[in-house]
């Protein structure tokens, strides 16, 4: 019998289990998403459920805080560097009358006005995906600006 693997996206951990895996508090966790750096799941009955890939963006802003010292504050206008226009094909226009886009201080999915080309969660977003490990900004900003 196959079974089939699960996606890297799929919310399956719980708050509790997260914060286990990953040595820090559940506080530190809702704080974490409070201050727009990630975007957990949320069930219909509230519940957070965390991914994989909140795991590892989870790890990233650990080491930013712990190893290069940087504040949330520093991390969201890092984060809001992220080429959104490119990874999602917006046309001029677009990006012109993007709130997200012209906000330098919040990553895309954090800013209160959406994009124009929403998805069903902005957790399904390629900006909010392709920004997984500490390095992958850094790609971003060099490989999409070339």
């Amino acid at each position: 019998m196959n079974i089939p693997e699960r996606s890297f996206t799929e919310p399956v951990y719980t708050i509790g289990v997260a914060s286990d895996k990953l040595g820090i508090s559940p506080h530190s966790l809702r704080q974490y998403e409070q201050e727009g750096l990630i975007l957990a799941h949320k069930t219909p009955t509230g519940q957070r459920r965390y991914s994989d890939l909140e795991i590892e963006k989870i790890r990233c802003i650990k080491r930013m805080v712990q190893e290069e010292g940087l504040n949330f504050e520093g991390i969201r206008r890092l984060l809001a560097l992220a080429p959104c226009w490119k990874l999602r094909e917006c046309r001029d226009n677009q990006r012109e009358s993007c709130a997200a886009f012209k906000n330098m201080k919040r990553p895309c999915w954090a800013t209160e006005e959406k994009c124009h080309n929403p998805l069903p969660s902005c957790r399904d977003c390629p900006v909010y995906q392709r920004i997984v490990h500490c390095d992958d900004l850094k790609d971003l900003l060099y490989t999409e600006s070339d």
